[in-house]
Protein backbone atom coordinates (compact mmCIF):
# COMPACT_ATOMS: atom_id res chain seq x y z
CA UNK A 1 0.00 0.00 0.00
CA UNK A 2 1.42 3.35 -0.96
CA UNK A 3 0.23 6.25 1.53
CA UNK A 4 0.61 10.01 1.01
CA UNK A 5 0.92 11.98 4.25
CA UNK A 6 -0.20 15.55 4.01
CA UNK A 7 -0.81 18.98 5.79
CA UNK A 8 -2.22 21.56 4.09
CA UNK A 9 -1.77 25.26 5.94
CA UNK A 10 -4.72 27.36 4.75
CA UNK A 11 -5.52 31.33 5.18
CA UNK A 12 -8.12 30.28 8.72
CA UNK A 13 -10.40 27.45 9.59
CA UNK A 14 -13.62 29.10 7.68
CA UNK A 15 -15.69 27.14 5.10
CA UNK A 16 -14.06 29.78 2.44
CA UNK A 17 -10.39 29.29 3.69
CA UNK A 18 -8.03 29.01 0.48
CA UNK A 19 -4.68 26.75 0.48
CA UNK A 20 -1.21 28.53 1.31
CA UNK A 21 1.00 25.68 1.60
CA UNK A 22 1.01 22.39 0.83
CA UNK A 23 3.68 19.36 1.82
CA UNK A 24 3.60 15.61 0.57
CA UNK A 25 5.18 12.60 1.87
CA UNK A 26 5.33 9.41 -0.11
CA UNK A 27 5.26 6.61 2.03
CA UNK A 28 6.23 3.20 1.02
CA UNK A 29 7.03 -0.34 1.74
CA UNK A 30 8.67 1.17 4.77
CA UNK A 31 10.32 3.85 3.47
CA UNK A 32 10.00 7.48 2.54
CA UNK A 33 9.90 7.45 -1.44
CA UNK A 34 9.17 11.03 -2.35
CA UNK A 35 8.83 14.74 -0.88
CA UNK A 36 6.65 17.42 -2.25
CA UNK A 37 6.79 20.81 -0.94
CA UNK A 38 5.47 24.10 -2.19
CA UNK A 39 4.15 27.58 -1.03
CA UNK A 40 0.53 28.56 -2.68
CA UNK A 41 -0.89 31.46 -3.76
CA UNK A 42 -4.60 31.60 -2.30
CA UNK A 43 -5.56 34.35 -4.57
CA UNK A 44 -7.02 36.18 -1.76
CA UNK A 45 -6.15 38.32 1.09
CA UNK A 46 -4.46 36.69 4.22
CA UNK A 47 -5.19 37.37 7.78
CA UNK A 48 -2.77 38.99 10.15
CA UNK A 49 -2.88 36.27 12.35
CA UNK A 50 -2.27 33.33 10.07
CA UNK A 51 1.05 35.24 9.09
CA UNK A 52 2.01 35.36 12.66
CA UNK A 53 1.12 31.91 12.94
CA UNK A 54 2.89 30.17 10.37
CA UNK A 55 5.69 32.71 10.14
CA UNK A 56 4.91 33.46 6.14
CA UNK A 57 5.12 36.23 4.34
CA UNK A 58 2.82 37.70 2.04
CA UNK A 59 5.03 38.99 -0.29
CA UNK A 60 6.15 35.34 -0.41
CA UNK A 61 2.58 34.00 -1.02
CA UNK A 62 2.33 36.74 -3.78
CA UNK A 63 5.57 35.37 -5.37
CA UNK A 64 4.38 31.41 -4.71
CA UNK A 65 2.56 29.03 -7.95
CA UNK A 66 -1.35 29.38 -7.83
CA UNK A 67 -2.92 25.58 -7.45
CA UNK A 68 -3.78 25.07 -11.48
CA UNK A 69 0.43 25.27 -11.49
CA UNK A 70 1.04 22.61 -8.77
CA UNK A 71 -2.08 20.41 -9.19
CA UNK A 72 -1.27 18.39 -11.62
CA UNK A 73 2.10 17.10 -9.57
CA UNK A 74 -0.69 17.14 -6.95
CA UNK A 75 -2.86 14.51 -8.23
CA UNK A 76 -0.09 12.15 -10.08
CA UNK A 77 1.16 11.59 -6.45
CA UNK A 78 -2.36 10.78 -5.30
CA UNK A 79 -3.10 8.71 -8.01
CA UNK A 80 -4.23 5.37 -6.46
CA UNK A 81 -2.26 6.25 -3.12
CA UNK A 82 -4.36 6.70 0.10
CA UNK A 83 -4.40 9.93 1.17
CA UNK A 84 -3.22 10.43 5.25
CA UNK A 85 -3.49 13.62 7.60
CA UNK A 86 -5.02 14.70 11.01
CA UNK A 87 -7.90 15.53 10.71
CA UNK A 88 -8.12 14.51 7.25
CA UNK A 89 -11.55 16.14 6.65
CA UNK A 90 -10.04 19.91 7.17
CA UNK A 91 -6.94 18.93 4.22
CA UNK A 92 -9.10 16.86 2.44
CA UNK A 93 -12.00 19.65 1.63
CA UNK A 94 -9.64 21.73 0.75
CA UNK A 95 -7.94 19.42 -1.87
CA UNK A 96 -10.91 18.06 -3.50
CA UNK A 97 -12.30 21.51 -3.50
CA UNK A 98 -9.80 23.24 -5.65
CA UNK A 99 -9.65 20.25 -8.14
CA UNK A 100 -13.44 20.45 -8.45
CA UNK A 101 -13.60 24.22 -9.24
CA UNK A 102 -10.88 23.15 -12.03
CA UNK A 103 -13.24 20.77 -13.68
CA UNK A 104 -11.03 17.55 -12.65
CA UNK A 105 -12.87 15.78 -9.68
CA UNK A 106 -10.34 13.74 -7.57
CA UNK A 107 -10.67 10.42 -5.50
CA UNK A 108 -9.03 8.80 -3.25
CA UNK A 109 -9.11 6.79 -0.47
CA UNK A 110 -8.53 8.55 3.07
CA UNK A 111 -7.19 7.78 6.29
CA UNK A 112 -7.50 10.27 9.52
CA UNK A 113 -4.95 9.96 11.66
CA UNK A 114 -7.10 11.58 14.55
CA UNK A 115 -9.99 9.21 14.21
CA UNK A 116 -6.96 6.54 14.63
CA UNK A 117 -5.95 7.70 17.55
CA UNK A 118 -9.20 8.51 19.12
CA UNK A 119 -9.89 4.51 18.56
CA UNK A 120 -6.70 2.91 19.77
CA UNK A 121 -5.70 5.75 22.76
CA UNK A 122 -9.03 5.91 24.53
CA UNK A 123 -8.97 9.01 27.53
CA UNK A 124 -6.89 11.62 25.80
CA UNK A 125 -7.70 15.23 27.30
CA UNK A 126 -6.96 16.40 23.54
CA UNK A 127 -5.93 14.62 20.12
CA UNK A 128 -4.50 17.11 18.31
CA UNK A 129 -0.79 16.75 16.96
CA UNK A 130 0.89 18.25 19.48
CA UNK A 131 -0.56 16.26 22.02
CA UNK A 132 -0.38 13.10 20.46
CA UNK A 133 3.22 13.60 19.46
CA UNK A 134 4.14 13.92 23.34
CA UNK A 135 2.18 10.77 24.06
CA UNK A 136 4.49 9.08 21.39
CA UNK A 137 7.58 11.17 22.35
CA UNK A 138 7.62 12.52 19.27
CA UNK A 139 9.64 15.61 18.99
CA UNK A 140 8.46 18.16 16.12
CA UNK A 141 9.93 21.37 14.77
CA UNK A 142 8.50 24.68 13.18
CA UNK A 143 4.97 23.83 13.81
CA UNK A 144 2.10 24.99 11.80
CA UNK A 145 4.50 24.72 8.79
CA UNK A 146 3.21 22.51 6.32
CA UNK A 147 6.25 19.95 5.44
CA UNK A 148 7.61 19.87 9.38
CA UNK A 149 3.87 19.04 10.19
CA UNK A 150 3.62 16.42 7.65
CA UNK A 151 6.86 14.95 8.96
CA UNK A 152 5.13 14.57 12.50
CA UNK A 153 2.13 13.03 10.88
CA UNK A 154 4.03 10.56 9.59
CA UNK A 155 5.56 9.24 12.60
CA UNK A 156 2.08 9.40 14.30
CA UNK A 157 1.19 7.22 11.22
CA UNK A 158 3.68 4.69 11.94
CA UNK A 159 3.57 4.84 15.50
CA UNK A 160 -0.33 4.23 15.26
CA UNK A 161 0.38 1.29 12.82
CA UNK A 162 2.36 -0.38 15.04
CA UNK A 163 -0.07 -0.18 18.30
CA UNK A 164 -2.98 -1.41 15.63
CA UNK A 165 -0.68 -4.46 14.71
CA UNK A 166 1.04 -5.64 17.96
CA UNK A 167 0.00 -8.16 19.65
CA UNK A 168 -1.13 -6.87 23.59
CA UNK A 169 1.30 -8.90 25.36
CA UNK A 170 4.37 -7.50 23.63
CA UNK A 171 2.98 -3.82 23.48
CA UNK A 172 5.24 -1.31 25.12
CA UNK A 173 2.76 -0.34 28.38
CA UNK A 174 1.12 3.69 27.27
CA UNK A 175 -0.10 5.96 29.82
CA UNK A 176 -2.56 8.50 29.64
CA UNK A 177 -0.61 12.03 30.65
CA UNK A 178 -2.88 12.95 33.18
CA UNK A 179 -2.77 9.12 35.09
CA UNK A 180 0.64 9.14 35.19
CA UNK A 181 1.06 11.37 38.40
CA UNK A 182 -1.74 9.66 39.53
CA UNK A 183 1.05 6.49 40.11
CA UNK A 184 3.66 8.25 41.03
CA UNK A 185 2.37 7.74 45.13
CA UNK A 186 1.46 4.48 44.64
CA UNK A 187 3.17 1.60 46.71
CA UNK A 188 4.25 -1.73 46.26
CA UNK A 189 1.84 -3.64 48.70
CA UNK A 190 -1.09 -5.26 48.64
CA UNK A 191 -4.67 -2.72 49.47
CA UNK A 192 -7.62 -1.42 47.70
CA UNK A 193 -7.64 1.10 44.72
CA UNK A 194 -9.92 3.48 44.08
CA UNK A 195 -10.63 4.86 40.75
CA UNK A 196 -12.27 7.84 41.06
CA UNK A 197 -14.22 10.55 38.31
CA UNK A 198 -14.53 13.60 37.57
CA UNK A 199 -16.96 14.08 40.75
CA UNK A 200 -14.94 12.32 43.11
CA UNK A 201 -16.85 9.37 43.03
CA UNK A 202 -15.16 6.04 43.39
CA UNK A 203 -16.72 3.80 40.23
CA UNK A 204 -14.40 1.16 40.24
CA UNK A 205 -12.72 -0.79 42.96
CA UNK A 206 -10.09 -3.47 43.08
CA UNK A 207 -8.10 -5.67 45.40
CA UNK A 208 -4.63 -6.05 44.79
CA UNK A 209 -1.24 -7.92 45.95
CA UNK A 210 0.46 -4.66 44.70
CA UNK A 211 -0.82 -1.61 43.92
CA UNK A 212 1.25 -0.08 41.67
CA UNK A 213 1.54 -2.94 39.59
CA UNK A 214 -1.95 -3.50 39.98
CA UNK A 215 -2.68 0.49 38.65
CA UNK A 216 0.07 0.09 35.80
CA UNK A 217 -2.30 -2.80 34.48
CA UNK A 218 -5.55 -1.51 34.51
CA UNK A 219 -4.51 1.90 33.40
CA UNK A 220 -2.83 0.59 30.65
CA UNK A 221 -4.27 2.52 27.30
CA UNK A 222 -6.03 -0.27 25.29
CA UNK A 223 -9.20 0.19 23.29
CA UNK A 224 -10.90 -2.21 25.25
CA UNK A 225 -10.52 -0.05 29.10
CA UNK A 226 -11.90 2.88 27.30
CA UNK A 227 -14.60 3.54 29.59
CA UNK A 228 -12.82 3.27 32.33
CA UNK A 229 -9.41 5.82 31.58
CA UNK A 230 -11.98 8.18 30.40
CA UNK A 231 -13.65 8.02 33.39
CA UNK A 232 -11.04 7.92 35.73
CA UNK A 233 -9.33 11.10 37.34
CA UNK A 234 -7.77 10.67 40.76
CA UNK A 235 -6.90 7.47 42.03
CA UNK A 236 -7.18 6.69 46.18
CA UNK A 237 -5.52 3.63 47.95
CA UNK A 238 -5.78 1.76 51.03
CA UNK A 239 -2.87 -0.24 52.02
CA UNK A 240 -3.76 -3.94 53.72
CA UNK A 241 -0.88 -5.31 53.85
CA UNK A 242 -2.57 -8.36 52.46
CA UNK A 243 -4.35 -9.09 49.43
CA UNK A 244 -7.03 -11.17 51.09
CA UNK A 245 -7.86 -8.06 53.40
CA UNK A 246 -7.64 -6.55 50.37
CA UNK A 247 -10.44 -8.54 48.81
CA UNK A 248 -12.33 -8.55 52.29
CA UNK A 249 -11.99 -4.45 52.01
CA UNK A 250 -14.07 -4.22 48.91
CA UNK A 251 -16.35 -6.87 49.63
CA UNK A 252 -17.54 -4.35 51.97
CA UNK A 253 -17.51 -2.22 49.37
CA UNK A 254 -19.13 -3.50 46.49
CA UNK A 255 -20.59 -6.52 48.42
CA UNK A 256 -20.50 -10.26 46.31
CA UNK A 257 -23.91 -10.73 44.28
CA UNK A 258 -24.12 -13.82 45.14
CA UNK A 259 -26.69 -15.52 42.99
CA UNK A 260 -26.74 -19.49 43.07
CA UNK A 261 -25.11 -21.83 44.70
CA UNK A 262 -23.86 -25.12 44.92
CA UNK A 263 -24.86 -27.34 48.04
CA UNK A 264 -24.30 -30.78 49.43
CA UNK A 265 -27.75 -33.36 49.78
CA UNK A 266 -28.24 -36.96 50.70
CA UNK A 267 -30.86 -39.55 48.80
CA UNK A 268 -32.87 -42.23 50.32
CA UNK A 269 -30.28 -44.86 49.77
CA UNK A 270 -27.71 -42.58 51.68
CA UNK A 271 -25.69 -41.55 48.14
CA UNK A 272 -24.56 -37.94 48.59
CA UNK A 273 -24.99 -35.25 46.08
CA UNK A 274 -24.57 -31.84 44.63
CA UNK A 275 -27.17 -29.34 44.31
CA UNK A 276 -27.20 -26.35 42.27
CA UNK A 277 -30.24 -24.34 43.69
CA UNK A 278 -30.81 -20.33 43.94
CA UNK A 279 -28.97 -18.37 47.18
CA UNK A 280 -31.32 -17.96 49.81
CA UNK A 281 -28.67 -16.49 52.33
CA UNK A 282 -28.08 -20.29 53.61
CA UNK A 283 -24.66 -21.43 53.50
CA UNK A 284 -23.80 -23.39 50.54
CA UNK A 285 -20.39 -25.40 49.31
CA UNK A 286 -20.10 -22.40 46.52
CA UNK A 287 -21.51 -19.40 45.48
CA UNK A 288 -21.20 -17.49 41.86
CA UNK A 289 -23.19 -14.46 40.90
CA UNK A 290 -23.84 -16.05 37.39
CA UNK A 291 -25.74 -19.31 36.61
CA UNK A 292 -23.59 -20.35 33.59
CA UNK A 293 -20.43 -20.24 35.77
CA UNK A 294 -22.15 -22.40 38.40
CA UNK A 295 -23.12 -24.87 35.94
CA UNK A 296 -19.76 -24.93 34.60
CA UNK A 297 -18.62 -25.98 38.15
CA UNK A 298 -21.44 -28.85 38.74
CA UNK A 299 -20.58 -30.65 35.56
CA UNK A 300 -17.02 -29.93 36.31
CA UNK A 301 -17.41 -31.61 40.25
CA UNK A 302 -19.44 -34.44 38.76
CA UNK A 303 -16.53 -35.75 36.02
CA UNK A 304 -14.59 -35.94 39.41
CA UNK A 305 -17.21 -38.26 40.85
CA UNK A 306 -17.25 -41.92 39.62
CA UNK A 307 -18.79 -42.95 36.81
CA UNK A 308 -21.29 -45.53 36.11
CA UNK A 309 -19.98 -48.35 34.70
CA UNK A 310 -23.47 -49.81 32.89
CA UNK A 311 -25.95 -48.62 30.74
CA UNK A 312 -29.00 -50.10 32.61
CA UNK A 313 -28.73 -52.89 35.42
CA UNK A 314 -31.37 -53.94 37.96
CA UNK A 315 -31.49 -52.30 41.06
CA UNK A 316 -29.23 -49.72 42.50
CA UNK A 317 -25.69 -49.12 43.53
CA UNK A 318 -24.09 -51.66 46.17
CA UNK A 319 -23.24 -50.38 49.67
CA UNK A 320 -20.17 -50.71 48.65
CA UNK A 321 -19.90 -48.09 45.66
CA UNK A 322 -21.96 -45.74 47.53
CA UNK A 323 -19.62 -45.70 50.09
CA UNK A 324 -16.77 -45.31 47.32
CA UNK A 325 -18.88 -42.94 45.82
CA UNK A 326 -19.52 -40.60 49.11
CA UNK A 327 -15.97 -40.70 49.60
CA UNK A 328 -14.88 -38.99 46.56
CA UNK A 329 -18.10 -36.21 47.32
CA UNK A 330 -16.77 -35.81 50.61
CA UNK A 331 -13.02 -35.09 49.35
CA UNK A 332 -14.30 -32.36 47.00
CA UNK A 333 -16.44 -31.07 49.60
CA UNK A 334 -13.35 -30.60 51.88
CA UNK A 335 -11.98 -28.42 48.94
CA UNK A 336 -14.78 -25.52 49.32
CA UNK A 337 -13.75 -25.84 53.31
CA UNK A 338 -11.32 -23.95 55.10
CA UNK A 339 -7.74 -26.28 54.80
CA UNK A 340 -8.28 -26.44 58.75
CA UNK A 341 -11.12 -25.88 61.39
CA UNK A 342 -8.69 -23.77 63.12
CA UNK A 343 -6.29 -21.14 61.20
CA UNK A 344 -4.02 -18.44 61.78
CA UNK A 345 -3.06 -16.51 58.27
CA UNK A 346 -0.51 -13.57 59.12
CA UNK A 347 1.69 -11.60 56.92
CA UNK A 348 2.97 -7.81 55.77
CA UNK A 349 1.15 -5.28 57.52
CA UNK A 350 0.07 -2.18 55.83
CA UNK A 351 3.75 -0.71 57.47
CA UNK A 352 7.25 -2.25 57.92
CA UNK A 353 6.62 -2.98 62.17
CA UNK A 354 3.35 -4.03 61.75
CA UNK A 355 1.56 -7.61 61.10
CA UNK A 356 -1.63 -8.42 59.55
CA UNK A 357 -3.70 -11.45 60.50
CA UNK A 358 -6.91 -13.67 59.45
CA UNK A 359 -8.73 -15.79 61.89
CA UNK A 360 -10.39 -19.16 61.10
CA UNK A 361 -12.03 -21.13 63.95
CA UNK A 362 -13.89 -24.33 63.86
CA UNK A 363 -14.20 -23.95 59.98
CA UNK A 364 -15.92 -20.03 60.30
CA UNK A 365 -14.16 -17.00 59.66
CA UNK A 366 -13.83 -15.13 62.34
CA UNK A 367 -12.56 -11.94 61.44
CA UNK A 368 -9.08 -10.10 60.42
CA UNK A 369 -6.90 -7.07 61.86
CA UNK A 370 -3.23 -5.39 62.48
CA UNK A 371 -1.16 -5.94 65.09
CA UNK A 372 2.23 -5.00 65.81
CA UNK A 373 3.00 -8.25 67.67
CA UNK A 374 4.88 -11.08 65.63
CA UNK A 375 2.52 -14.11 65.15
CA UNK A 376 4.74 -15.85 68.06
CA UNK A 377 3.10 -13.93 70.43
CA UNK A 378 -0.25 -13.49 68.71
CA UNK A 379 -0.75 -16.86 68.46
CA UNK A 380 -1.20 -17.56 72.04
CA UNK A 381 -4.12 -15.48 71.39
CA UNK A 382 -5.19 -14.88 68.45
CA UNK A 383 -8.35 -13.06 68.82
CA UNK A 384 -6.72 -10.43 70.56
CA UNK A 385 -5.46 -9.04 67.62
CA UNK A 386 -8.49 -9.31 65.22
CA UNK A 387 -10.63 -6.01 64.66
CA UNK A 388 -12.85 -6.65 62.20
CA UNK A 389 -15.45 -9.67 63.68
CA UNK A 390 -17.33 -12.02 61.69
CA UNK A 391 -18.92 -11.49 58.16
CA UNK A 392 -20.47 -14.78 56.91
CA UNK A 393 -21.14 -12.95 53.01
CA UNK A 394 -17.01 -13.35 53.39
CA UNK A 395 -16.51 -16.71 54.18
CA UNK A 396 -17.33 -17.86 50.56
CA UNK A 397 -14.54 -15.90 49.14
CA UNK A 398 -11.81 -16.02 51.76
CA UNK A 399 -11.99 -19.83 50.82
CA UNK A 400 -12.07 -19.38 47.27
CA UNK A 401 -9.34 -16.64 48.04
CA UNK A 402 -7.48 -19.72 49.53
CA UNK A 403 -7.76 -22.32 47.65
CA UNK A 404 -6.97 -20.73 44.32
CA UNK A 405 -3.91 -19.14 45.77
CA UNK A 406 -2.55 -21.23 48.12
CA UNK A 407 0.53 -22.54 46.74
CA UNK A 408 1.44 -19.30 45.17
CA UNK A 409 1.42 -18.15 49.11
CA UNK A 410 3.65 -20.75 50.53
CA UNK A 411 5.94 -19.94 47.26
CA UNK A 412 6.12 -16.35 47.73
CA UNK A 413 5.61 -16.84 51.51
CA UNK A 414 3.65 -13.72 52.04
CA UNK A 415 1.46 -15.98 54.15
CA UNK A 416 1.81 -18.73 56.36
CA UNK A 417 -0.78 -21.17 58.51
CA UNK A 418 -0.78 -21.88 62.02
CA UNK A 419 -1.66 -25.31 62.79
CA UNK A 420 -3.21 -24.68 65.40
CA UNK A 421 -5.21 -26.60 67.89
CA UNK A 422 -7.01 -29.27 65.24
CA UNK A 423 -4.71 -28.69 62.54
Amino acid sequence: MRYVIADIEATGLGPDRQMIELALITFENGRITDVFETLINPLTGIPKETLLLTEISARQLENAPKFYDIADRVAMRLDGAVFVSHNVAFDWEMLEKSFTQMGKPLKCKTLCTLKLAQELIPGLKSYNLDELCRFFNIKTINRHRALPDAQAALKLFQELKELASTPRAHQIPRYLPHHKPLMKNLPRHAGVLYLKDANGTAFHIEAMEDLLAGAERILQVRPEARELLERTESLQFDVTGSELIALFKRARFAPMNWQWIITLDVDKTGEKFFLLKPYDRKSGLWYFAERDEAERHLRALKKKLPQEKFAWREGGKTKQEILEYNRVVDELVREAQFPCENLLLWGPGRENDEWSYVLVRQGQLMGWGHDKRPPEVVMENPESAIQKRQDKALEALAIRYLREHRERRFKKEQWRELKDLSC
